[in-house]
Parts: C-alpha cells; structure tokens; sequence
C-alpha cells in the first residue's frame, strides 16, 4: 500500500471527502482542520520544502524504520516534529476546504514525482527512498483518517 498506487490514491482521497469541519477525534490532541495541515506539511518535509530537526540515530534509520515503513501501524501518539505540528510551528488551519482540496492535489500529484522530488529528511528516519516515501505517506495518511473515523 503507497501512494504510488492509484486506487489506493482513489482510497484516501474518498475517505478525506468524508471529513466535515465538526469532525471529531478518536484519539490525539488535533482538530480536523490541523491535521489537514499537518498531513501537508508532511508532504513538504518529504520533498525538502519543510526541513525538520534531526532527531536520528543509527536505531531509527535502520530497525525503527523498517518496521514503521513495512510491518507495523503507526503508533497512536507517535510525537510530530515541531515543524509539522500546528499547535507548535507547524501551518495553522485557515479554511477547511481549501486545505482539503490542497491535500487531494497532493495525494493527485504523488504519482508525477521523480526521484529527484524526494530531496527531504524524515526527522526520526533520515533518508527515505521514493517507495519508502510512498508507503510512509500512505500509513499517515490513513493513520489520521482512522482518527476522525473514516
């Protein structure tokens, strides 16, 4: 499952529609309006537009990240960098709908990336590889949509 893979885009993009203003949260400490936020600025830190503190060790970068990326969920609570949260430094919600067509052109244009898109860090699992991109963007996706359950 990753974002390279049309009908599961098709997948998220029919759950994201679901999503209302009054949504609620099963579990976390973010709205609906901040976690469209969070979701696209995870996008930007993918392709190097949003660079996050390095919080890496050779731990994360090898066995934590592989388990993340190809053999368990992601966990409920699992910390966001600063960068990427809007109750820190994140970007703060402003209009619903404008962001969730933002993260629908996302999702739309995952599949024209190159390679040479991918110029970002992830902040606990260094350098990721497109496909690895791809499956981490589609768990995170999905880990949130569970979370206002859809």
């Amino acid at each position: 499952m990753n974002l390279f893979n049309p009908a599961k885009r098709e997948e998220l993009i029919a759950r994201l529609n679901r999503l209302t203003p009054e949504s609620r949260a099963l579990w976390g400490k973010m709205s609906v309006g901040e976690i469209l936020c969070h979701c696209l600025d995870g996008n930007k830190m993918a392709l190097g537009e949003i660079p996050p503190t390095d919080k890496s060790n050779f731990f994360t970068r090898s066995l934590v990240k592989y388990l993340v990326v190809y053999i368990v969920p992601i966990p409920k609570g699992a910390p966001a960098p600063p960068e990427i949260n809007p109750q820190k430094k994140g970007t703060k919600p402003q209009d619903f709908e404008r962001e969730r067509q933002l993260l629908i052109e996302d999702i739309n244009n995952f599949a024209k990336l190159t390679s040479d898109d991918f110029k970002g860090r992830h902040h606990i699992f260094g350098k990721l590889t497109p496909n690895q991109w791809a499956r981490l963007g589609y768990k995170h996706l999905d880990h949130h949509l569970k979370q206002f359950g859809v």
